[in-house]
């Protein structure tokens, strides 16, 4: 009862935002002209894959949206359950939520864009890192012991706004904002609670040669700050430890209390600082075909602590990365085939602070430094190739939607505690397919998906070694096996997922149009020891419009 009622609490915000973003949009519609029937089952996510430029990072490209106005609202259910889950996550979840997407065109030189959506996860029996995306820190910090597990809820809110100009003639220019919120909480000893700031903004410039050529450029400036704090509620006097785990679950143990990385009490900030500029080529090669092109080079420095003389500076980190999407378009009057390319790699480096803490005599605590050492060493590696054909394409609306593709992910870190250190490789790659086919009778749609998906991976979960023969005074670093190789399956483990979805839309106005969709998917991991076992179920339900 405890949980139902916080979540109903929380869950209110979602709705008064939710609500406010939909008089927004709704009040649009009477400085708008009637639509034609025809188009009142214009297909939301086909309009998307046609103009893949309109969810680039440089806002100039909303200037291809076609229409007046296209939004979404939607409110879903997800309940998960099964044990082939990573080290972080829950075997027994739900989440409530709800959403709002919308493309406005003011006038014929602007274009907006806007999204709301808030989210509610709790999930049972949850332990591991106790940040909220262990993959994106330098470094994680993980519950020592299995027996301290217990539930999780994690609150989120994301808000983006974007809108495109057209300036003179070819010039245009374009900006967008990206903001996300999230509050997350562990209701047993050791107990952590999460508050989550992240925003970035972006600044374009875009140049349009006539209709066949289109230049943009990007700037993106983004500051993250996910402040821990470590709490303990029931009995104190019981020793709670984790590990501080540099990479592969290679680091040191550490007590709970009044110093340190899980001091008590004390809110301890990891912060990251993004810097980027991306480069976009949009090509109209003849009438049918068109291709989209957008590379990106990516600043990231960080740290975890704070920066002042009587609080320590744990660590700092500093990374960049690269990416590159290229997607090329073939439509005819009644189809449109796209094959679509993501390519990304970050390199990450993290620096443990060496420091000596000094007690004055007017009892003030001061920090003297004495430089760093490097403890990771980590470079991530994406590839994505999918190819979509939209069939029987009347008035923006596909009967058939055709996908497949191919998806790897790479990650190579050495983790260094002088003079051990530990390397690790992990591939994990996947294959995918699915068919969708959608019927319309009168004022109903009906429609149906089905999806399938062989993954796997290989690697080294860890090979260890010393740079030279310690000392007899050093002791070996601590290493967290039991996370280590459940992570590792779970990466790399040979799996099968199917996946089916029915559908029903009506036309409920001249304007509106009402959906619901259930999904199931369902997958099976053989050959596992580390995870508890093979299975796992995902059932999601939402109910929504279009308008």
């Amino acid at each position: 009862m405890r949980t139902l009622v916080r979540v109903n609490l929380k869950f209110k915000h979602a709705y008064r935002i939710l609500a406010a973003a939909a008089l927004l949009f709704f009040g649009f519609k009477g400085r708008l002209a009637a639509q034609d029937t025809a188009m009142l089952w214009r297909d939301y996510s086909y309009v998307q894959q046609a103009n893949v430029e309109l969810q680039s990072n440089n806002a100039v490209f909303l200037q291809h949206f076609d229409f007046k106005r296209m939004a979404i609202a939607e409110a879903y259910a997800t309940k998960s359950n099964g044990g082939f889950v990573n080290y972080h996550q829950s075997g027994n979840s739900y989440e409530l939520g709800a959403q709002t997407e919308a493309y406005f065109r003011l006038n014929p030189k602007v274009v907006f864009y806007g999204k709301v959506r808030y989210g509610n996860f709790t999930g049972q029996n949850m332990g591991g890192s106790v940040f909220i995306n262990p993959y994106y820190n330098a470094f994680d910090i993980v519950e020592w012991a299995d027996s301290t597990r217990g539930e999780k809820n994690l609150e989120r809110y994301h808000l983006v706004g974007a809108v495109g100009i057209r300036l003179y003639q070819g010039l245009s220019l374009g900006g967008k904002v990206d903001y996300q919120a999230a509050n997350y909480a562990k209701y047993k000893d050791l107990r952590h609670t999460n508050k989550l700031l992240d925003m970035s903004c972006t600044l374009g410039l875009g140049y349009a040669f006539g209709s066949v050529v289109e230049l943009g450029v990007s700037y993106l400036y983004g500051r993250s700050t996910e402040g821990i704090t470590f709490k303990r509620y029931g009995n104190t006097d019981k020793p709670y430890s984790s590990l501080i785990n540099f990479g592969a679950f290679y680091g040191r143990t550490e007590a709970i209390g009044e110093s340190g990385y899980t001091k008590e009490g004390a809110s301890t900030p990891v912060f990251n600082k993004l810097q980027g500029v991306e480069g976009q080529l949009r090509l109209r090669l003849g009438s049918r075909w068109s291709m989209f092109n957008s590379a990106s080079y990516t600043t990231r420095n960080g740290y975890y602590g704070r920066k002042m003389n009587n609080s320590p500076l744990y660590t700092e980190h500093t990374g960049h990365g690269m990416s590159y999407l290229g997607s090329l378009s073939y439509t005819t009057a009644r189809r449109l085939h796209n094959l679509q390319l993501n390519v990304g790699t970050e390199q990450l480096d993290n620096f443990e602070n060496i420091y000596q803490e000094n007690h004055t005599l007017g009892g003030k605590t001061e920090y003297i430094y004495y430089g760093s050492t490097q403890t990771t060493d980590r470079k991530i590696s994406t590839y994505s190739l999918r190819y979509t054909a939209n069939l029987g394409v009347e008035n923006y609306h596909p009967t058939w939607v055709l996908t497949a593709g191919a998806y790897t992910w790479e990650r190579k870190q050495t983790t260094s505690l002088y003079p051990y250190y530990r390397r690790q490789n992990v591939q994990t790659y996947a294959a995918q397919a699915s068919a969708k086919r959608n019927i319309i009778c009168g004022k109903n749609e009906y429609s149906l998906l089905l999806g399938a998906l062989y993954g796997s991976g290989s690697g080294t979960a860890k090979k260890d070694g010393v740079y030279t023969p310690p000392s007899s005074t050093q002791g070996a670093p601590k290493s967290m096996d039991v996370d280590l190789y459940r992570e590792y399956e779970y990466l790399t483990a040979t799996r099968l997922q199917g996946k089916a979805e029915l559908g029903y839309e009506r036309l409920l106005t001249a304007q509106v149009r009402g959906h619901l969709k259930f999904s199931y998917e369902y997958t099976r991991a053989y050959n596992v020891e580390y995870v508890k076992d093979g299975n796992f179920g995902v059932a999601n339900l939402i109910i929504g419009c279009t308008f």
